[in-house]
């Protein structure tokens, strides 16, 4: 390989080496990995950074909410201007900030600071998530596409899993700072791999105007996709399903089922685990069916785990809403690489725009129904159910009646 790979642009997957195809999965689902390391890994140590800046929980508390606006504001930005400059160096850029907001949270002299620099955090790590996205587009389409996809989850996947673990051994033995001072590590590694093996995937002559009507003249062409609407407003209701979960399996498995800590975080690392599994299934089903009737299919199971959560409210037991939510994450994941490349497959002219414009859509929808969670029962699945049930239903009918799956042709 001759490497390094600046002032280096490659036109196409199929000009890519064994060995620069193995360097790009690693590249791109490390960079993907930052929207979930900036999360799953700081929630156990919430009290001890309370503590730490001697204010209470709901200040710190505001910091989580920081990073979901960062991540909005992030996409929404990087989307268009990595459209308009290429990949690489807004990557570098991106990647590069994020290693030193992660570096001066830890030296935060008060919470505001931390909240402010945990904002910028959110908004490196989403826009380094659309840049790899994006690049993923410039690579490949169709069925290519979705199968680098998956490759890129068997590393990005592996984020929602080890995340707490580490995040929890790190806080307990060596403070709080300690998992900030790792993050700052990872992304130093992969803000270095960047720079070494990370090729131009955006010729020059493609790129957009930077200009105001060069941006919006990229979301308008996609806007304007019935498909890609559609599609938009299935991803935002299902991860709102999905966040319907995360707000209430904490208090039904400990408060109500009895669970404790540990044995909870291993309940959380199963299902976390069947939606990476999900990915991996969910990108091969499409060599065999059409990826659109499949997401039909994925709403319809979303709806089936809903009711049936509500069946089984009064005589829940720890494992029948282990099974249940434990099939509600698998099918989650297996809808992932469908929905980006089928509402990426018209857009690679704007890739940057549309993965921006569907992550901002996911934040905003979930941010959305974040102020009902809160009344959702938690003493038993029934409240979880209605939620989950009614979120796939509005999902499957925008699927249906937006993006119209017998429009869609089949990709190969």
């Amino acid at each position: 390989m001759n490497y390094p790979a600046k002032n280096r642009t490659i036109r196409g997957g199929a000009h890519l080496t064994r060995k620069q195809t193995i360097a790009f999965v690693f590249i791109l689902g490390a960079a993907m990995s930052l929207i979930p390391f900036t999360i799953d890994p700081f929630l156990p140590s919430f009290p001890a950074i309370a503590n730490y800046f001697e204010t209470d929980n709901r200040q710190i508390q505001l910091s989580l909410t920081a990073v979901t606006v960062g991540f909005a504001v992030g996409q929404l930005i990087i989307g268009p201007l990595s459209d308009a400059y290429g990949r690489r160096r807004p990557l570098l850029v991106v990647t590069g900030l994020f290693v030193v907001s992660t570096v001066l949270v830890v030296f935060s002299p008060t919470a505001e600071w931390f909240i402010l620099l945990r904002l910028l955090m959110g908004m490196s790590a989403a826009a380094a998530t659309v840049i790899a996205q994006a690049i993923v587009r410039d690579l490949f389409s169709g069925m290519a596409q979705m199968k680098m996809l998956a490759r890129t989850y068997l590393i990005q996947g592996a984020a929602p899993v080890v995340g707490p673990l580490v995040g929890a051994a790190a806080s307990e033995f060596a403070g709080w700072q300690a998992m900030f001072w790792i993050m700052a590590v990872f992304g130093l590694v992969l803000l270095l791999g960047n720079h070494r093996y990370l090729i131009e995937t955006l010729p020059v002559e493609k790129r957009r105007a930077s200009t105001p009507r060069g941006v919006l003249r990229g979301y308008r062409n996609v806007v304007r996709d019935r498909v890609y609407v559609g599609l938009m407003l299935f991803s935002g209701f299902q991860l709102s399903a999905l966040f319907a979960y995360l707000n209430t399996v904490p208090f039904l498995y400990q408060d109500t089922l009895g669970l404790s800590e540990g044995e909870f975080g291993l309940a959380f690392a199963m299902n976390a685990t069947l939606s990476w599994l999900g990915v991996q299934i969910g990108s091969r089903l499409p060599k065999f069916f059409p990826a659109q009737w499949l997401l039909v299919v994925y709403g319809f199971i979303g709806i089936a785990v809903g009711v049936l959560l509500v069946a089984t409210s009064q005589s829940t037991g720890f494992w029948v809403a282990q099974i249940l939510f434990g099939l509600l994450l698998f099918n989650f994941g297996s809808t992932i690489t469908s929905i980006q490349t089928i509402a990426l497959l018209n857009h690679g002219e704007e890739a940057g725009t549309a993965a921006g414009l569907l992550g901002v859509s996911n934040f905003t929808f979930t941010s959305i129904f974040s102020l009902f969670y809160g009344f959702i029962l938690t003493t038993e699945t029934a409240g979880a159910g209605v939620a989950i049930g009614g979120l796939y239903f509005f999902a499957l009918l925008a699927l249906l009646f937006i993006s119209r799956p017998d429009k869609i042709e089949k990709f190969s």
